[in-house]
Formats: C-alpha cells, sequence, structure tokens
C-alpha cells in the first residue's frame, strides 16, 4: 500500500467520470483556465480542449487510468490525427509513477510522430498539486479520495474546502430547507442541508460543526419559532457567528428575538416569513455582495437538484428490437433405439461419435433421432423401433427430455467437427482455429440486413517495459438446448474466449482470466452480438439454418437470434459516455488484477500468512 493517502487513492480510481472532471478542474487551476470538457462517447480521443488560447495555440486534453499509458496516448494521438483536429500542444493525465526515461519518451514520441508538444502529467505532478494549490480539488471529490483516508462527516469529505454552503435547521422547517438548497444548487452552488444529508450513525450535532470548521463558505439557520427553542441550534449558530461575515440568518419569525446569540441579532436576515422567492432573493443578493459564486459548471447543479425529484431517464417512447443469444429449434417427434449385441469399446464409441449423435439409454441400448451410418454397429437386430419421446417422460429410467438435450449437443458438435472447428480437451469445447490463410474472418448477414465480417481468432499484443507479450485467442461455441415453459425448444449460444501464448499452448490458472480480459475488455454489446451472428452463421449448412439429418428426422436450428419488439427504446445520449466508462475501469480492473496476481505469486508469502 503506498504511503501517500492521495497516492493511494488515484492508484485505484473507480469512478472515472469523476476523474475526468477532476483533472479538468485541476488543469483549470493551472496553465489551462480556458479548458472547455468533452468527455462522453464520439470525443475523438479528446477529453477536454482549447480551441485557441491566448497565445494562439490548440491545445488537446487527454486522461487515463489504465496501466498502458503509453498505448493509451499512442491510440489517442491517432485519433486525434485521423480527425484532423491539428493542435499545438497535447495535455496527457494518467495515474502512473513515470520514470524521467518514461517522460523523455513520451515526449520525443510525439515530437518525431506528430510534430506536437507534450505537457505530461504522471501520478507525482498530481500529487503536488493536491497538496499544493489545488488541495480544494480533495474535498470536492468524494469517490475518488475516499474514506477511511478521507474521512467524510455527513456526506461531505472533511478535507478542507471553504466551497459549501451549509443549511442548518430543524425538523419542522425541513420543508423550507430543502427547498432552498435545491434552488441554490440549481443557481450552481454547492449545498449542505442537515434535512437530506446522509447522517445515519453519526451525531448530528458534531457533523454540522465541523463542517462549519471545515468546508462551510455560508451559514445559513432556518429560524423559526422550533429552532430558536432548540439549544443545540442556536449553540451551532454561536459557533459560526465567530467567523466575520459567515452567518446568514434565513427567517420564519416576525421578528428578532433574544435568544439568538448576540453576534446574530445585529445581522439583518434573510426574510422567509411572506415569500419564499423574496427570501431566496435576497439570499443570492447576500452571497453575490460576498463574492461568493456558483461553482458547479455548466447544468451539473441542475442536474443534482432534479435528481432528488427524478430518477435519470434513460428511456424514451420508441419502438425497438431487442435481440437474444437464443435460437429457435425443431426437433423430431420421434426417437429411434438401437439394441447391440455387446457394449461398444471405448474406441469404437469415440470413433462412432465424430459421425453420429446418439446417446446411451444403457450400455447395450443406444437411441438417436437419425439413422445409424451403414455397418458401424454390432446390432442385435435390423429392427429399430421408435417412441413418441415428447410423450413419455422416462425411457429406461432416463429423461426424455434430458435424452433431446444430449442429442441436441451431439448433434451441434457433429456440425462443428465438419466446419472444420478443432476440439480443445482442456477446456472441452470446439474452436474457431486459424485458417491457412490466416485469420478466420467470418462474413455473415447483421440483424439490419447488411453484409460484413467479424474476427472469430486474433493476437493481442501487451507491452510491460520492455517485455512484449503475445497472446492468441479463439472464439468457441457452447450451445445449451432447452425448452421453455411454453413446451419450446431453443439453443442458448455462450461464446467462450480460448486464449493461448504465441505457440498456441493455452493458459492456465490466473492466467487465463487475465489474458481473457485483454482480449475482450473493449467488447461490448454490439461487439458480442456481431460475433455471435458469426459463429453461428459460420456453421450454417444452408442460408438461414443449421441442419442436422433429413426429412422428418432432421434437427433443425434457425440461425436468426430470436427477437422481440420493446415497446420504449433506450436513450443513447442519456447513456453516452458508458462505453468509455466501461472501457476504462475494464483497462483498470485488469491492471489491478495484474498487480493481485503478481503479489500473490512472490517469494514473500509465508506460512501461516493469511489467504
Amino acid at each position: 500500500m503506498s504511503a501517500d493517502r492521495i497516492v493511494y487513492c488515484l492508484e485505484r480510481v473507480s469512478d472515472y467520470r469523476d476523474f475526468e472532471r477532476l483533472c479538468s478542474a485541476l488543469l483549470a487551476g493551472t496553465d489551462y483556465p480556458g479548458i472547455d470538457p468533452l468527455g462522453g462517447t464520439g470525443d475523438e480521443g479528446r477529453d477536454a480542449i482549447i480551441r485557441t488560447d491566448a497565445s494562439g495555440r490548440r491545445i488537446v486534453f487527454a486522461y487515463t487510468v489504465r496501466g498502458d499509458w503509453l498505448t493509451k496516448l499512442k491510440s489517442d494521438c491517432n485519433r486525434v490525427q485521423e480527425r484532423q483536429h491539428n493542435p499545438n500542444v497535447v495535455v496527457f493525465v494518467c495515474t502512473e509513477a513515470l520514470s524521467a526515461a518514461d517522460k523523455d519518451k513520451a515526449h520525443e514520441l510525439l515530437a518525431k510522430t506528430y510534430g506536437w508538444t507534450l505537457d505530461l502529467y504522471d501520478l507525482e505532478r498530481l500529487r503536488v498539486q493536491l497538496v499544493g494549490p489545488q488541495r480544494h480539488l480533495l474535498a470536492q471529490h468524494p469517490s475518488i479520495f475516499t474514506p477511511p483516508f478521507f474521512p467524510q462527516s455527513g456526506g461531505q469529505s472533511l478535507a478542507e474546502s471553504r466551497d459549501t454552503i451549509l443549511i442548518d435547521h430543524v425538523d419542522a422547517d425541513h420543508a423550507l430547507a430543502t427547498w432552498l438548497s435545491r434552488r441554490l444548487t440549481l443557481a450552481g452552488y454547492r449545498t449542505w442541508c442537515r434535512g437530506t444529508a446522509p447522517v445515519a450513525g453519526e451525531n448530528p450535532d458534531d457533523s454540522v460543526r465541523k463542517l462549519i470548521d471545515l468546508r462551510g463558505c455560508q451559514y445559513l439557520p432556518v429560524l423559526s419559532s422550533a429552532s430558536l427553542n432548540d439549544a443545540l441550534l442556536l449553540e451551532r449558530c454561536a459557533l459560526a457567528a465567530a467567523k466575520e461575515s459567515f452567518v446568514l440568518p434565513c427567517s420564519c419569525a416576525v421578528a428578532p428575538d433574544s435568544r439568538l446569540p448576540s453576534r446574530m441579532r445585529s445581522v439583518a436576515p434573510a426574510d422567509f416569513s411572506s415569500s419564499w422567492k423574496a427570501g431566496l432573493t435576497q439570499v443570492l443578493l447576500r452571497l453575490s455582495a460576498l463574492g461568493i459564486r456558483p461553482s458547479l459548471e455548466g447544468d451539473l447543479g441542475k442536474q443534482i437538484a432534479l435528481r432528488d425529484y427524478l430518477p435519470s431517464r434513460v428511456t424514451v417512447a420508441k419502438p425497438e428490437p431487442v435481440f437474444a443469444n437464443m435460437f429457435a429449434l425443431q426437433l423430431p417427434s420421434a426417437m429411434l433405439i438401437h439394441d447391440l449385441s455387446r457394449a461398444l469399446k471405448e474406441a469404437e464409441r469415440e470413433e462412432l461419435r465424430t459421425r453420429w449423435a446418439f446417446a446411451e439409454l444403457s450400455p447395450d441400448r443406444l437411441v438417436s433421432f437419425t439413422p445409424h451410418p451403414q455397418g458401424c454397429l454390432p446390432l442385435r437386430s435390423n429392427h429399430h423401433p421408435e417412441f413418441s419421446w415428447a410423450d413419455i417422460a422416462q425411457r429406461d429410467s432416463k429423461k426424455t427430455e434430458d435424452l433431446a438435450k444430449e442429442l441436441v449437443s451431439r448433434s451441434l458438435n457433429l456440425i462443428c467437427l465438419q466446419k472444420g472447428l478443432k476440439y480443445c480437451p482442456d477446456r472441452e469445447v470446439f474452436y474457431f482455429p486459424e485458417r491457412d490463410d490466416g485469420e478466420w474472418s467470418q462474413p455473415f448477414r447483421h440483424v439490419d440486413g447488411r453484409t460484413t465480417r467479424v474476427q472469430l481468432t486474433g493476437e493481442r499484443t501487451r507491452t510491460r517495459g520492455d517485455d512484449v507479450q503475445t497472446s492468441l485467442y479463439q472464439l468457441a461455441p457452447k450451445f445449451r438446448p432447452q425448452r421453455d415453459f411454453d413446451g419450446a425448444w431453443n439453443v442458448v449460444l455462450n461464446i467462450y474466449v480460448r486464449v493461448t501464448d504465441a505457440e498456441g499452448k493455452p493458459y492456465e490458472l490466473k492466467e487465463i482470466t487475465r489474458r481473457r480480459k485483454a482480449v475482450t475488455r473493449g467488447w461490448w454489446n454490439n461487439h458480442f452480438l456481431a460475433r455471435m451472428l458469426g459463429i453461428i452463421q459460420a456453421l450454417e449448412t444452408s442460408v438461414g439454418r443449421i441442419e442436422m439429418g433429413e426429412g422428418k428426422r432432421a434437427v433443425v436450428l434457425d440461425t436468426a437470434p430470436l427477437s422481440w419488439q420493446c415497446p420504449v427504446g433506450l436513450d443513447v445520449t442519456a447513456l453516452s459516455g458508458q462505453a468509455d466508462l466501461g472501457e476504462e475501469l475494464a483497462a483498470y480492473r485488469t491492471r489491478d488484477d495484474e498487480e493481485t496476481d503478481e503479489a500473490d505469486s512472490t517469494p514473500a508469502a509465508t506460512e501461516g500468512s493469511a489467504a
């Protein structure tokens, strides 16, 4: 664990959106006051920009929490170059501790490759800013600088930052206090209201006192006949009144009261007794006179205030199709029984499975949907009785539904063999191998009718220092036949990612998960949909179907996924940024897993240590 609490929290960022805000706020307080945050999807490699600063420079900003910071820097620069943004300066922020050699390499890369100037903020440079001129940002980003390293009270960080308007009240004045808090938040001010703050498990009086001491830029007590009878609130008023120009009473009472602390009696309150709107206007005028400006950028204040009333709406009243990883299945109505004169030997059984789909009722009795290949079985009789399996729950003490599932699975395994897939006994899956002419690039029909291609095999490289590690991946279908409650049959298709080293040897134990995450961390629903369609269509025996057997004895699988028309759709704008966020967090988790694995494998562990 890092000895420095700021470093420790930055190394373990889990809220990437707040990290973007932290970076933009920090840079705005340095040499880039005109920074314009972008964020979300479609940022084209830019998290923020300055289109033209005072000296005429175009500046692009990019941030990352990924361990492979140099790869991310190259990727962002390539996207910026492709989009012809033509910056003069690239400001890059990462959470890695970089050596002098790392920094020299990055500066040289941008100068030689792109002709741009690099301004690089690494972990130590961020720390220096956050312990010095930008230390107020620690309190403003509690999702990064979290307890227990940065204690909180009443839901607010206790890192010193006098940026919050504190609204104090008793329960009887809850309505006015919360209304005032939301209206000030809508105006762009940071507020804390005792009535809505998470103070469970705390002493509310202690919480307010701590916030008065460390966080408040203005203290607004709501004064009423009820609050004037509360000794603790009056004590807090006296504490706050000791600070010059710090208290602005919000009065619901008709006249001044002798119970008020002496320092507050001469302070004219904002009058809410006749009109809340008039009282709010007086509060805003006082804040402006004190030079207390709104600190929530853009529409953030409105979003925070409205979130108290309405949840984020991510749907629109527009129908859209929903696709499942399920495919309709048609089964024969009868199963054939094959009585043997002797049990099959293991070698005979394994060879027969490469040509025919069957299940065993007993060592000398087999069952199938399709007739057996000629001359392959030691038969007791050439007569093969059949039975309507759907009408019989069991046959020879085995559930007929389980027999049907096994026959479907073995039929699909045969199709995989016929289409050139290879069997991995270690993982017990059939996978798409590399072709003689390179990777398996599969053409397929997308759900919207267009024809495109998708990679079913590929390669990933990972650079750690001077070590370049290459991994290969091959996709493998895992089929699960099932019957729905209405009696309809379908097959669920899941995608297994087989990962190997450059020589084709599968990884083992924790290395499997690490390598698979490195391969799939940028794959989202649309990517998996394309790969699912590529896999199922690669196994087609004719357009739109996979058919095993002939005529009435055929097992037929449709290759169009089951879909439904949903009456509402997703609001892409409301969900924008989730892909970028997920990619960053996936990269972070991969890095964190790798660090954990490396720690687990070090020889420092001793007998008796905690697992």
